[in-house]
């Protein structure tokens, strides 16, 4: 009988934590993302983004802005773990 009056867990979705809680990290990567991908997309198609390399930095920066800061939020988090831990 106990095992029936249970609530159901819900499972994380893709922009929550392991614990269930929105991440504003994930979030800011995705967008960041779809911006790196929107850019690099608008600099093959118009001609004029070609001509320089304008473009290809904005890319770059939007792909890095992505990856990079949820890269060293798992390493400080590793390297440095919270007291209540």
């Amino acid at each position: 009988m106990a095992e029936n009056d249970k609530q159901p867990t819900q499972k994380a979705g893709f922009l929550d934590d392991d614990k269930g809680s929105p991440s504003s990290m994930r979030l800011m990567s995705m967008v960041a993302l779809i911006a790196s991908i929107a850019f690099g997309i608008i600099s093959i198609l118009h001609s004029e983004a070609c001509k320089n390399e304008n473009g290809l930095y904005i890319t770059f920066a939007f792909l890095l802005a992505a990856f990079a800061p949820k890269a060293l939020q798992k390493f400080a988090e590793a390297k440095f773990p919270t007291a209540g831990k």
